[in-house]
C-alpha cells in the first residue's frame, strides 16, 4: 500500500510541477491595464455587439504590439443587451481590483443600469453606442461614444422637413429608454418646424407580427416614417410594408447603418430608405479606409457603424493610459479625469468628450440602393 501511495503522489507531482514553468497571469503591479467589456454577444443584438467586440480586441492587438506605458488586457462578458445581467457583470467589475475601465454597453438600457455600480468603484465607463441623454449624468466617469437622442433625433428632424419636404410623419419606435427618447425628441423637433405627427407607434423588442401596425400607418397616409427600431424588427417592418404596397419615404435612426437591416429584409423591401451615420465604411478619409482595410483582414467581413465607434471609443482609454501613472484601482480616478482631455481623430470623426462626457459628430446621409448604402446627394 504504502508504494501504490508513493507512486500516487509522484504521479499528481509529474503532473503539477511543469506548470511551474509557466508564466503567472499578469496583474496590475505587472502594468497591465486589465479593461472590462460588456456587449450583447448574443441574443437580438448579437451582430452589433460582435462587431465593437472585434473592432475592440483589433484595436489592443495593434496597442500592444506599440510601446506603451501599459499593456492591456481584456475581460469580455455577454449581457445580451438585458439591464438585469448587465448589472450583474458591473458588479464582477467592481469587485476586480485590476479592473480600470469598462466598455459597454450597445444598449441605453443595459448601459444606464451598470453605471451607478461602476459609479460607485469609480470605474470610469465608455458606453460606444448609449445615446439616451441621462446615460451620462448617472455617473461621475460616464462617457458616450456617439451623440445623444436629443442631437440625432433633432437632426434627423431637420432632414425630414428641410431635405425631404415632409408636412406629415409617422413614428415606429422600439418599446425601451432608448426608444422612447427618439420618438420624443423627433416629435418634438418635427413639430416645432411646423410639421405634423399623425401617429406613433411603440414595438417590443420581441414583436415579429407588425401587419396590423402598418395598416393603421398606411390609413394614416404619412409624408415620411420615422423609424427608430433594431435591425430585426426594422427588417420585419420593411417587410410588412412591401407586402402591403406601401412606400412611403423612409428615414431611421443611425441603428440601421448595418448590412444586417438588408440582409434580413431583401434589397427591395429597404430600397430608397434615407440611413444618417456616424460612419461610412466608403469614405475616402484616411483614418476610415485603415480602419476597414484592417479590419477585413483580420475578420474577412466589413466593420459597420458601431464597429468602428467600438474602435474609436477604446481608443479614447489607449491614448489616456499612457498619462495615468497606475493600473488597477489606483489608476481609475487618473484615467477618469484625463478622458476629459484627450482627442483622437477616429474612424467616426473627432472624439473629444465635453464636461458632461457627451460628444458630438457630422452625420453622413447614406440612402439605400440595390442593397447597398451609399452617399445620398
Amino acid at each position: 500500500m504504502a508504494h501504490h501511495r508513493i507512486f500516487r503522489i509522484l504521479a499528481v507531482a509529474a503532473v503539477v510541477a511543469p506548470t511551474a514553468f509557466l508564466a503567472a497571469p499578469a496583474t496590475a503591479a505587472d502594468g497591465v491595464a486589465k479593461i472590462g467589456v460588456f456587449l450583447p454577444l448574443t441574443g437580438e443584438n448579437a451582430e452589433n455587439g460582435q462587431q465593437i467586440r472585434k473592432a475592440v480586441e483589433l484595436y489592443v492587438n495593434e496597442y500592444n504590439q506599440q510601446k506603451h506605458a501599459h499593456k492591456i488586457e481584456l475581460l469580455v462578458r455577454d449581457d445580451r443587451g438585458e439591464p438585469k445581467t448587465a448589472t450583474n457583470i458591473a458588479r464582477e467589475f467592481a469587485q476586480d481590483k485590476d479592473l480600470i475601465a469598462a466598455v459597454g454597453s450597445f444598449t441605453s438600457t443595459a448601459a444606464m443600469a451598470a453605471a451607478p455600480i461602476l459609479d460607485k468603484a469609480g470605474i470610469p465607463q465608455i458606453s460606444p453606442t448609449s445615446s439616451h441623454p441621462d446615460f451620462t449624468g448617472l455617473a461621475k466617469y460616464a462617457f458616450r461614444g456617439t451623440p445623444t437622442q436629443s442631437i440625432e433625433a433633432d437632426r434627423i428632424a431637420d432632414y425630414v422637413a428641410d431635405k425631404l419636404g415632409s408636412k406629415t410623419a409617422a413614428i415606429v419606435y422600439r418599446q425601451d429608454d432608448w426608444g422612447n427618447s427618439a420618438a420624443k425628441v423627433f416629435r418634438k423637433s418635427f413639430e416645432a418646424k411646423g410639421g405634423t405627427i399623425v401617429a406613433a407607434e411603440a414595438v417590443a423588442p420581441d414583436t415579429r407580427d407588425l401587419r396590423t401596425l402598418v395598416t393603421v400607418l398606411k390609413e394614416k397616409n404619412p409624408d415620411s416614417v420615422y423609424v427608430a427600431l433594431h435591425y430585426a424588427s426594422a427588417a420585419v417592418l420593411a417587410q410588412r410594408m412591401k407586402a402591403a404596397g406601401w412606400n412611403p419615404k423612409v428615414i431611421t435612426s443611425t441603428a440601421l447603418y448595418t448590412h444586417q437591416l438588408v440582409e434580413l429584409a431583401g434589397n427591395d423591401a429597404v430600397e430608397n430608405w434615407h440611413v444618417p451615420a456616424f460612419f461610412f465604411a466608403e469614405s475616402k478619409e484616411p483614418v476610415v479606409q485603415n480602419f476597414v482595410a484592417a479590419y477585413k483582414k483580420a475578420y474577412d467581413q466589413t466593420p459597420n457603424a458601431f464597429g468602428a465607434v467600438g474602435y474609436d471609443s477604446i481608443a479614447m482609454i489607449g491614448t489616456a493610459l499612457d498619462d495615468v501613472p497606475g493600473s488597477g484601482t489606483e489608476g481609475r480616478k487618473a484615467l477618469g479625469d484625463k478622458l476629459f482631455e484627450v482627442q483622437v481623430r477616429g474612424t467616426t470623426g473627432q472624439m473629444k468628450f465635453d464636461a458632461n462626457g457627451d460628444i458630438d459628430k457630422t452625420i453622413t446621409w447614406l440612402e439605400i440602393k440595390g442593397g447597398k448604402f451609399v452617399q445620398a446627394p
